[in-house]
């Protein structure tokens, strides 16, 4: 370790070294504390379930599937936690999530054989559809600066209305066998496709946030925008750039979802953009802007699942689940005001 110390003293100078262990010591104080939450969470989950008579609850099995039920939400939360550090919000995810699995649907029933080019167009087109929604709310919020909040809840009310509306209120189904691939697939039979996909969304947007001018950019315009604006970033084409992007992965997590019910249903994803956004904000990611990170986000997000799958393990109803999720959310923005 002094040899370690003494190279990169030597090659970065005294100064690279303290940046070097003020980021690890911001690092230990942002993630360490959710982690140990998350271990305190599995183990008195286990206790309790092992006292009930079914042990278990810490398997590799409940992991995995906790974590294929999250990806839908951790998709999304890349995205919320991007906007939620340029000082936005955006409660249109839910909404959105469903009507890009309806499009995705129509246009496979629609088309026919062969079925891979309509699979791909019907991706295509429910990317395309969270791309324009996610840009539209940008624009309204950057060119006629309608507060986010006002903004993304009239979309929400729209979209869900839109799907409503095209499909009757009902389910588009049956589905193609094949359909089903994306969102219930096993990569050697223990690997689900959805938490691959996952995995890369999360890395591609830790890398984005922490190593690209773009995530500096996303940084500073949430930290002080005025700053940002006199610093010469432009700082609705950076708040455009984010909301497309939320409502493109938006849309992925929506392909994702329709793919595992076998269906493109407009009733789904109701309520959902409170789970994204409580797992965001139990991540560290400040609703004032200008602090947070996809990794917090990413532990943030295992903090509510694991403590949605243990309270149903242990047999806590759901109005139950409710009660202790708004607890932990409260708590979240409690410390966050409070930390220095």
């Amino acid at each position: 370790m002094e040899n370690y110390l003494k190279r990169t003293e030597g090659a970065y100078g005294t100064r690279g070294l303290i940046v070097r262990r003020d980021s690890w010591k911001r690092a230990a104080l942002t993630y360490g504390p959710l982690i140990l939450a998350l271990i305190v969470e599995v183990a008195v989950f286990e206790y309790i379930g092992w006292r009930q008579g079914k042990p278990g609850f810490a398997s590799m099995n409940t992991m995995m599937l906790v974590l294929n039920q999250s990806a839908v939400f951790g998709i999304m939360a890349v995205g919320m936690t991007l906007v939620i550090i340029t000082g936005g919000i955006d409660l249109s995810v839910g909404s959105l999530m469903a009507c890009a699995g309806v499009a995705c649907a129509m246009v496979v029933q629609w088309g026919g054989e062969p079925l891979w080019l309509w699979m791909a167009a019907g991706y295509a087109v429910a990317l395309l559809l969270g791309a324009c929604a996610g840009a539209f709310s940008g624009a309204l919020v950057t060119w006629f600066r309608i507060p986010p909040f006002i903004a993304t809840l009239a979309l929400m009310s729209s979209l869900r209305g839109v799907g409503n509306l095209i499909t009757e209120g009902k389910p588009i189904s049956p589905m193609p066998d094949v359909y089903g691939r994306l969102g219930r697939f096993q990569i050697g039979g223990w690997l689900p496709v959805s938490v691959l996909v996952f995995a890369v969304v999360i890395a591609g947007g830790a890398i984005l946030l922490s190593q690209t001018q773009f995530g500096r950019h996303v940084r500073a315009l949430g930290g002080n925008e005025e700053s940002a604006r006199l610093s010469g970033i432009n700082v609705g084409r950076v708040k455009r750039r984010v909301y497309l992007l939320c409502g493109t992965l938006t849309a992925l997590s929506g392909l994702i979802l329709s793919s595992r019910l076998g269906a493109g249903s407009p009733k789904v994803g109701v309520g959902d953009e409170l789970a994204v956004i409580a797992a965001v904000v139990v991540g560290g990611t400040s609703l004032s802007g200008g602090r947070g990170g996809i990794g917090g986000t990413f532990v943030g997000l295992l903090v509510v699942a694991f403590l949605n799958s243990g309270l149903t393990w242990i047999g806590v109803e759901t109005f139950g689940q409710q009660v202790t999720l708004g607890i932990v959310i409260l708590a979240a923005v409690l410390l966050d005001r409070i930390k220095p």
